[in-house]
């Protein structure tokens, strides 16, 4: 097993278990003790786990951060049906923004056979995601936020800022009950304020766990924009 696959599974464990012991992360993936620690040792500088006495558990998360891998794990099935409904709305010809967020990023995997489709982001993974596929891609550039798979700060703005988009599609860490979208990174709050405002339609993408969450930073007024998508 490669070792992107199994720090993959480790993940994967975690979200059903929070806290796992060494042995217990062995015996489940058929691999020494040796191998595990050296694992969530990795895990733990990127941010991923933080390790304590005896085997790991999930950080908590609440007002930073969260890693890319992780947000890309939570609520997977929710996002994919998000997803799957967001690229619905593309049409052939379209230039799309799409922010760094774990659950755009999954509409990617549901624009189909579109043709002579222009795609924006500031997300590498995206990037990554669209190599091969014939689909005309531009990355703004920018300072990279290395857990996030981000670029963000000035250059990207102005890159952004230089474009138009015929839709933005883009997520955050949280929505009120009244409809007030905010983010813990203020970096990428800026950059999201910058796509909505140079887009046609403006589309935020969220799943349930979002609901009654307040970060620092406001982005927008969910009134204000063209549509939401959510699961439920």
């Amino acid at each position: 097993m490669l070792k992107k696959e199994r720090q993959d599974q480790i993940l994967q464990i975690f979200q059903e278990r929070k806290y796992c012991t060494v042995s217990y992360l062995a015996e489940r993936l058929f691999v020494s003790n040796i191998t595990v620690r050296r694992d969530l040792e990795e895990m733990e500088t990127t941010g991923l786990l933080q390790r304590c006495h005896g085997g790991a558990a999930l950080p908590d998360y609440e007002n930073r951060e969260v890693p890319f891998a992780v947000r890309d794990k939570e609520n997977s099935a929710a996002k994919d049906r998000i997803a799957r409904k967001a690229a619905k709305l593309i049409r052939d010809g379209d230039t799309v923004f799409l922010d760094a967020s774990s659950t755009a990023s999954h509409v990617l995997d549901h624009i189909g056979e579109l043709r002579d489709l222009t795609i924006v982001t500031n997300s590498v993974y995206n990037l990554e995601k669209l190599n091969g596929r014939g689909i005309r891609c531009y990355l703004t550039g920018g300072a990279l936020l290395k857990n996030s798979h981000a670029l963000v700060g000035k250059i990207a703005e102005e890159t952004v800022c230089g474009l138009y988009a015929d839709i933005c599609f883009f997520s955050s860490q949280g929505i009120t009950e009244d409809g007030v979208i905010t983010d813990f990174s203020e970096e990428e709050t800026r950059l999201r304020k910058c796509m909505i405002q140079n887009a046609g339609k403006s589309i935020f993408l969220f799943d349930q766990s979002k609901v009654g969450k307040r970060f620092l930073f406001k982005v927008c007024d969910a009134d204000t924009l063209h549509m939401i998508i959510t699961d439920q």
